[in-house]
């Protein structure tokens, strides 16, 4: 069982500015999105469903390399089925090119709490902390989801050759311009 973590006293409390670490999952404000992301190239935050907020999609997070105050956001996805097909046309398409090792760097898969999920490369962004609502805690344990260690390693390498090839200029893996976005946050970071 999940939830959306309320603003509350301690570590919690995203208005005193909660830390963030690598490796745990968060929400995003709308703020975020009005900002970065004018195109709606992203996954955004859900509507009220039956007047309550519906805090989805959450994103698995992970260090920038280069600066520690920004971490790279990776929305997961329950859609399972959906991104088999994807990627596994992804890997058809490549071996029809005469590829002899067929990858897919920009869809990865592993387990969230018991749970098989898509975790979405090609849709991953940059972000700072103001823009974080709130983390994304386990109801049983009331402690930050967290992943597998070879989860996290598969995903952050595979991130990682994503953000190589972008940054030598093969933007069509992933869906926003997150250069840009990357370079707008260092501006954001440096009035601060």
């Amino acid at each position: 069982m999940f939830f959306k973590a309320p603003s509350c006293d301690g570590a919690l409390n995203l208005e005193g500015r909660v830390h963030m670490e690598q490796g745990q999952f968060y929400f995003l404000l709308d703020d975020y999105f009005t900002t970065y992301d004018k195109e709606h190239k992203l996954m955004r935050n859900k509507e009220m469903i039956d007047g309550k907020e519906h805090g989805r999609p959450c994103f698995y997070a992970f260090a920038d390399r280069k600066n520690h105050l920004i971490l790279w956001c990776v929305p997961i996805s329950s859609q399972i089925d959906k991104y088999i097909h994807i990627y596994n046309h992804k890997i058809t398409r490549q071996r029809d090119k005469g590829v002899r090792a067929p990858r897919c760097n920009t869809i990865r898969f592993g387990e969230v709490m018991g749970s098989k999920k898509a975790f979405l490369i090609q849709n991953m962004f940059p972000i700072i902390k103001k823009y974080i609502s709130d983390i994304y805690i386990n109801q049983l344990t009331q402690e930050a989801v967290r992943i597998p260690g070879n989860v996290e390693r598969d995903i952050i390498s595979h991130a990682d050759e994503v953000l190589r090839l972008v940054r030598s200029g093969n933007v069509n893996l992933v869906f926003s311009d997150i250069i840009k976005t990357y370079n707008d946050l260092n501006g954001e970071l440096e009035q601060l």
